[in-house]
């Protein structure tokens, strides 16, 4: 598993933290505490362990779940966390059925034309996951007679278009990894700390391996909350509380919960 987030991008994202935690505040935001707490509900998709998923008693968990909770508490909200599928996610956003997504999402260009996106809050890389036995070390091996697995909607789906083998895209994860036990597919494409949660489940513990981590340029992925275009008082609070986590070492204290300690 990586560090956080990465010895090979720390540089870049230290530059970047600290833009961040120096550039004002967008809009004048209702000063915290003047009608209590802000309530909003924030969603996510809960098949992404270890950063947003369901434990054993059907609480949803994770990475993401407990900074954007600590998030909303230095902005004086409290967020309500409510679990969808990933292909309502952005509608329901759009929608007004939820204020923002904390859902691991990736910054890309298309998805800023539709949404706002806080300051960057973790960073990963797509990876190559394959049965331990498997002989294939980079995307480049796999060919049309073979099928690589990813979740639909995500930018695995761009991963795996620039290999040579036919595109099998899941519904959730969850399905693409269960499917690639099953012998359905060669190879699943996903971020590489979702790979190291999935393949050290005791389902499929010594069956599964990260085969190689995708290294192009621009290959890091920023991962940060999503909301509405027209919401910056909301975006103002998210990014003011993410600044404070960050400021105040929490987001260390949350990384070492779910990841064990952050190199810095």
């Amino acid at each position: 598993m990586r560090a956080w987030p990465g010895l090979s991008a720390w540089p870049k994202f230290l530059a970047f933290l600290a833009l961040a935690l120096w550039l004002p505040p967008l809009a004048a935001a209702e000063p915290p505490g003047a009608a209590g707490p802000l309530k909003i509900r924030a969603a996510t998709e809960p098949n992404w362990p270890p950063l947003e998923f369901k434990d054993g008693s059907g609480r949803i968990v994770g990475f993401s779940v407990d900074f954007f909770q600590a998030v909303c508490r230095e902005a004086d909200c409290e967020v309500e966390v409510i679990g969808t599928v990933w292909d309502d996610i952005f509608t329901g956003l759009k929608e007004g059925r939820w204020d923002m997504v904390v859902s691991s999402v990736t910054i890309t260009p298309e998805r800023r034309r539709e949404m706002n996106f806080s300051i960057p809050y973790y960073i990963v890389r797509q990876s190559l996951l394959t049965p331990a036995s498997s002989s294939i070390t980079s995307p480049r091996q796999l060919d049309n007679g073979q099928r690589v697995g990813f979740m639909a909607d995500t930018t695995a789906a761009e991963v795996a278009a620039r290999t040579g083998a036919a595109a099998a895209p899941y519904p959730d994860i969850a399905d693409a990894v269960a499917a690639l036990a099953q012998g359905e597919v060669e190879a699943v494409i996903c971020e590489d700390v979702v790979a190291q949660a999935y393949m050290t489940r005791p389902e499929y513990a010594g069956k599964m391996k990260i085969a190689a981590i995708v290294e192009t340029p621009g290959a890091e992925e920023l991962y940060a909350a999503a909301l509405r275009l027209d919401d910056l008082d909301l975006l103002t609070r998210i990014n003011d509380g993410i600044k404070a986590v960050m400021a105040k070492g929490l987001d260390r204290e949350i990384h070492q919960k779910w990841f064990g300690p952050a190199v810095r």
